[in-house]
């Protein structure tokens, strides 16, 4: 019985071995772990290249736009825009509070009562 099923199970392993060969597909029958799923993937390279700015330009982005020269100082125009936006803001009360007026302060107060 016993050398019946090995023929068997080697006749299998032979048309396994087979078809990987006609299909192109890798034969591997102690079952190892192979790197052939990486390999299968597309290649990124190209599109991490195009994804990630090169030094110059992350340099460039780092470098603020516009900058006026007013008198002997020099004014970042989006820094005063940013500036100007914040005053807007707390002149209609919706700035952000200052130190310790906050929301955990607020509850810390309750809390002490």
């Amino acid at each position: 019985m016993s050398g019946a099923a090995a023929t068997q199970a080697l006749r299998r392993l032979k048309v396994a071995e087979v078809s990987s060969k006609i299909f192109g597909n890798t034969f591997n029958p102690t079952g190892e772990r192979t790197g052939n799923y990486i390999l299968r993937q597309n290649f990124r390279g190209e599109n991490m290249v195009r994804y990630y700015p090169s030094q110059l330009d992350r340099n460039l982005i780092k470098v603020p736009r516009i900058s006026r020269l007013v008198g002997d100082k020099l004014y970042d125009i989006d820094e005063i825009d940013r500036l100007n936006a914040i005053d807007k803001r707390r002149a209609r009360g919706k700035g952000a509070p200052k130190k310790g007026e906050g929301k955990r302060a607020a509850m810390a107060k309750k809390k002490k009562k």
